[in-house]
């Protein structure tokens, strides 16, 4: 049995300890850690400003480390690197497993769909701060690298409001939705002349990425040292 230790008592962390307490099938094989000294992996959903000071202690004392807060600064991708020589590390801005599925489809499709456009329109509660979702940038690059030259947010177009001109080959639409409880929605267009192919998924459940955390929390426990995404844990 892995001890998991859970950072940060936000939504998806009372998730998680909720699952693992009731051990949720998802939890099979894990028990929740008292603390870091006794722990064989940690998950950090929480704020940049808590992952960081999290990322020293753990220089200090290596663990693997699931990590799915989103919006860290420099200073905390270099500890995180630091980290990776010394322990595995997994950072996915959404662990859902449906979510890192239809990323392999999106670019699957468009790189069989060359010279189709391409737009991300994503939507979630009322509550939430930061836009685009960071899923909706996860799936934007995934279509980018499945078609023309280009990082996804070197093509990105966040909004299209006025005279706009016409549309380019190369720009990667990204509209954002906000309302109600709505827990994550995620849509791709891949459109082309006289068809068009939506690749839709939908969460109304925090527990499924709450879930997709704790597999790879279980699969990462002795894996060797380096940097991992959940391609690596799905096998894709």
């Amino acid at each position: 049995m892995s001890r998991v230790l859970i950072s940060g008592d936000g939504r998806m962390g009372t998730a998680l300890v909720r699952l693992l307490e009731t051990q949720d099938p998802a939890a099979a094989d894990l028990l929740l850690a008292e603390g870091l000294t006794s722990a064989d992996v940690v998950i950090d959903y929480s704020h940049p400003d808590w992952t960081g000071p999290l990322l020293q202690r753990l220089l200090e004392t290596p663990r693997a480390l699931v990590v799915g807060t989103t919006g860290l600064d420099a200073a905390s991708e270099a500890r995180l690197e630091a980290l990776s020589e010394r322990a595995p590390v997994l950072v996915a801005p959404n662990t859902g497993t449906g979510i890192n599925v239809l990323r392999d489809l999106v670019r699957s499709a468009a790189r069989a769909l060359p010279g189709w456009d391409l737009e991300v329109l994503e939507m979630h509660h009322r509550k939430k701060v930061d836009a685009p979702s960071g899923t909706a940038w996860l799936l934007l690059e995934a279509a980018a690298e499945g078609s023309e030259p280009g990082t996804g947010r070197e093509r990105a177009v966040p909004s299209r409001v006025g005279e706009t001109g016409a549309r380019s080959d190369r720009e990667i639409g990204v509209q954002t939705l906000r309302g109600g409880d709505v827990v994550g929605e995620h849509t791709v267009y891949l459109v082309g002349h006289g068809e068009r192919i939506e690749l839709t998924h939908r969460a109304w459940d925090r527990d499924t990425f709450a879930r997709g955390g704790l597999r790879a929390a279980g699969w990462l426990v002795g894996q060797p040292p380096g940097r991992y995404t959940m391609r690596d844990v799905l096998g894709l």
